[in-house]
């Protein structure tokens, strides 16, 4: 982490760019294949929260994220209601978007999307941050 503050004393996040960089801050360059979600309240604060999962396949089967999504769901409608979702899909190559980039993104849109909103997709790469837009 390259923020010289606490999460929650940090900027709040209004814009696509200042997510992008928020992930930037907090993930970097990808290391290994996990999702990150950090959780904003609706005034765009980070609560002190960031959810790693690690563990996950190249590409997502159908549906596998769904329940995952409606247990943050709850965390977000307790902790930080009205609030949203930052998404940041890491692994480790080029900033070039693949096919099991774009079939995560549509993943995380269907599962996630549908239940808060989301404030920013991201995909972690060796180079650093870019939008992932399903």
């Amino acid at each position: 982490m390259t923020l010289s503050m606490k999460i929650e004393d940090s900027p709040p996040v209004f814009t696509l760019e200042q997510a992008r960089a928020r992930v930037f801050d907090l993930i970097g360059h990808a290391i290994q294949p996990q999702i990150w979600l950090m959780v904003l309240d609706v005034h765009g604060q980070q609560l002190s929260l960031l959810i790693p999962i690690d563990g996950i396949p190249v590409r997502p089967e159908p549906g596998s994220v769904r329940p995952f999504a409606v247990r943050i769901n709850e965390i977000v409608a307790r902790d930080a209601p009205g609030g949203s979702l930052i998404v940041t899909l890491e692994r480790p190559g080029s900033a070039a978007l693949t096919a099991p980039d774009q079939a995560w993104a549509m993943e995380l849109t269907e599962s996630f999307g549908k239940l808060m909103r989301i404030s920013g997709l991201f995909v972690a790469h060796d180079d650093g941050i870019a939008i992932l837009a399903p």
